[in-house]
């Protein structure tokens, strides 16, 4: 029986997808196609066993995007299977993103075998290549096809890939070539699932069950002797790029080092950071819009990537301090203004070596830092004039929603920000208010690439979900809707309907003709949102204020599925306003 090439096929398929389900894969997304028709069969069956999630996207664009969402939910890794062809080249938005957000995802894409390279064969490309720039591993299976791969080198593939996840998490390109014929019998499927479930579905590999791998820490002691933890000095913490899992260490990591130092923090909406941590610096970034001269200390703890904040930005750039830079699961290079020194470990290998070279004494809480004292008390001035000026009518902008958002929508239930207005604005505006809950926003490549896609897989893991988007991103990657189930999925999604890019207005708008400014950046389009949104039988309600919105919200989450609350911003308004408030903190 498994002499025959579709026999072999199919068993080494089920070989390989239940191997990845022992090294923590749960969910597959699976893309239409005949080459891969062998792994869509195997997974079907694993789907049917119940160790094995699987849903299917017609869009292998939004599937990737989608499997990134789940992964970041859940914390572990996830796999999409596509067929050849262009179908793998949809796949690259999707890596870029997990590569710069350091997420483990497999694209598992089957290719024609090696004897159908490079001679016209119809769906035949350079496929293998199409991920490589932005993969941690690029693998293949037996380039005559899966058929001709032992089970030993079946375990090894696996064994790279779980290798890989420990040391530097992102995404992975395995490739497969699979030799015709690709479909294969009930009777046959029959004996090869017997066949599989006999001598591999149980089956133990001690090698996949090695833990951490070592990893070799070498950091100059000269810099950690000259880390003054008793002088005055800052925290600033960017977005979280570590595993869900390890989120709990990495807030005791960063309590026990604030504990010790009283050093005040500033927190990005998505840094991960527990609201009990104490000092915490509320509307830090326009305290360093209004006086960055009121930060006197000479050493900065940053820990992960920039926050989108030019503000925030242009003082370390002129900060003439130590800075130290600690990440979480990313060995690259991380500081584009390259004033750190870059500690490769994570936060919590850096306080266990740091109070290394610390005496016992200098190991005790201490109180908060003057410095501390003065930021929190600016943040609070700040926040009066806000809670003054916000709320003097009922008309909605984006900055009163980063404001009103957070304090409306359940504090148990998480938030996801697209790219571009919505985390700027939230930012600035939000109060720290997002530090209650989770909040999620994919800033590694920072585009409005496959944002809902990435919403509804988040909200596979983690639910009700509330999305906050501008209408430019939702319309770019409408097929989400399209993935399995997504309709039925717990996400609301709060479109902010401004008719194009608005933050090009903030960017260009005093130095171009509105015609230009619309044609050459806002791109603006008549979008019956409606309409729209009844073809994908995605419910929809308008909302002109914030009494209204408030309903709205208690609305979405007594339907239990995806629906739109879209608001309409005057953007001409929001400008005026926005730069009145502005003026008015900068100059208080």
């Amino acid at each position: 029986m498994t002499s025959s090439i579709e026999c072999q096929n199919f068993l080494k398929s089920l070989q390989l997808l239940d191997l990845f389900t022992k090294i923590g894969a749960k969910n597959l997304i699976l893309c239409p196609g005949s080459r891969s028709a062998p792994l869509a069969i195997a997974a079907g069956e694993l789907n049917k066993l119940g160790i094995l999630n699987v849903f299917n996207s017609i869009d292998e664009r939004s599937a990737g995007f989608h499997s990134l969402g789940i992964s970041t939910a859940s914390g572990d890794v996830s796999l999409v299977v596509t067929t050849s062809g262009t179908a793998v080249g949809n796949l690259l938005p999707a890596a870029i993103e997990a590569d710069k957000s350091c997420k483990t995802i497999v694209f598992i894409t089957a290719d024609r075998p090696l004897r159908l390279k490079d001679c016209g064969s119809n769906q035949t490309v350079n496929q293998e290549e199409f991920l490589n720039s932005v993969c941690r591993s690029n693998l293949s299976t037996n380039l005559k096809g899966i058929h001709e791969n032992k089970d030993e080198d079946i375990l090894k593939i696996v064994e790279i890939v779980k290798k890989q996840i420990l040391e530097s998490p992102g995404p992975i390109h395995l490739n497969i070539p699979f030799e015709k014929p690709l479909d294969i019998s009930l009777k046959d499927k029959k004996k090869g699932l017997e066949l599989f479930e006999r001598f591999y579905l149980n089956k133990t590999h001690q090698l996949l069950k090695k833990g951490n791998y070592y990893k070799n820490i070498q950091f100059s002691r000269k810099l950690f002797k000259s880390f003054k933890l008793y002088d005055p000095g800052i925290i600033v913490v960017g977005p979280f790029q570590g595993s869900k899992r390890d989120l709990n260490s990495f807030n005791s990591a960063l309590e026990k080092i604030q504990a010790i130092s009283g050093w005040p923090v500033f927190v990005d909406p998505v840094s991960g950071v527990s609201s009990e941590l104490r000092g915490l610096v509320k509307n830090w970034e326009l305290i360093l819009k209004k006086n960055k001269n009121i930060i006197h200390c000479d050493q900065i703890l940053r820990l992960g990537p920039l926050s989108s904040s030019n503000d925030l930005e242009n003082f370390l750039l002129n900060f003439e301090g130590l800075q130290i830079l600690v990440k979480e699961n990313n060995f690259r290079k991380l500081d584009p203004i390259k004033k750190s020194f870059e500690y490769d470990f994570g936060i919590c290998a850096f306080v266990k070596e740091l109070l290394g070279e610390f005496s016992d004494y200098e190991k005790k809480r201490k109180p908060l830092i003057n410095l501390g004292k003065d930021l929190i008390r600016e943040g609070e001035k700040i926040k009066e004039i806000l809670n003054e000026q916000l709320f003097l009518n009922t008309e909605i902008t984006e900055y009163k929603l980063a404001n009103l958002v957070p304090k409306i929508w359940p504090g148990n239930y998480p938030i996801m920000l697209s790219a571009s207005s919505p985390i700027r604005d939230w930012l600035t505006f939000s109060e720290n208010g997002t530090l209650t809950r989770e909040c999620f926003s994919f800033r590694g490549a920072s585009g409005i690439d496959g944002t809902l896609s990435l919403a509804l897989g988040i909200a596979r893991v983690t639910k009700p979900l509330l999305l906050v988007t501008g209408d430019l991103a939702l319309i770019h990657d409408i097929n989400g809707f399209l993935v399995e189930n997504a309709i039925e999925l717990n996400l609301t999604i709060l479109l902010i309907n401004n008719n194009g890019g608005n933050i090009f207005n903030n960017l260009y708008k005093n130095n171009l003709e509105e015609q230009e400014l619309k044609k050459l950046f806002l791109m603006p389009k008549s979008i019956n949102w409606e309409n729209l949104a009844k073809g994908y039988q995605v419910p929809i309600r308008n909302v002109s204020d914030f009494d209204k919105l408030r309903e709205a919200f208690d609305w979405s989450l007594s339907m239990q599925k995806s629906v739109i609350i879209k608001v309409d911003i005057n953007v001409e308004n929001e400008m005026k306003e926005k730069n009145f408030i502005l003026k008015k903190i900068l100059t208080n």
